[in-house]
């Protein structure tokens, strides 16, 4: 009877997974308490996030079942001692400038994996097999954002990868 059940429960993972990648960003929305602070200066009590791409990796095919037509970024923050916990701050990733031809981040603040005073962020995107990809060359705003939305001032980060590469 538990062989019955556990058969059971396979087909319906194996049924749920059959027409989706199963792979999902690391970032979590970051909930604020709704304030509307003026996004004028930024404040003093944020250090500017120590942000890095640490990787993109391109789609190398189109079977969206498999993942392979799908697109990584891989962000690391190392969070400075502030008067902030990283559990307390949130992190918006904006692009500025460049040639931007895939939404690849979320709108409105995220957190990411957390260990210690370090945060991973991975982002997804529908790339597409190298035939049909565009090239990216993106400059990216980072901020640190607190829960009464607060916001500090933002490093930039620079995306680029060729299309089809």
């Amino acid at each position: 009877m538990k062989s019955r059940y556990a058969f059971c429960a396979c087909l319906v993972l194996a049924v749920t997974d059959a027409g989706a990648c199963g792979m999902s960003s690391t970032a979590v929305p970051f909930e604020t308490d709704g304030t509307q602070l003026a996004r004028g200066a930024p404040s003093g009590e944020l250090p500017a996030p120590p942000a890095v791409v640490t990787g993109i990796v391109r789609g190398i095919g189109s079977n969206h079942e498999t993942c392979n037509d799908t697109g990584l970024v891989t962000v690391i923050i190392e969070w400075p001692r502030s008067r902030y916990k990283l559990r307390d701050v949130g992190f918006e990733f904006v692009a500025v400038g460049g040639s931007v031809p895939y939404v690849i981040f979320p709108e409105g603040p995220v957190q990411g994996r957390e260990a210690r005073r370090r945060s991973e962020f991975l982002f997804l995107w529908h790339d597409g097999p190298p035939s049909q990809q565009k090239r990216i060359d993106m400059q990216v705003d980072v901020r640190a954002v607190t829960r009464d939305n607060q916001r500090g001032p933002a490093t930039r980060l620079r995306l680029g990868s060729p299309a089809g590469g």
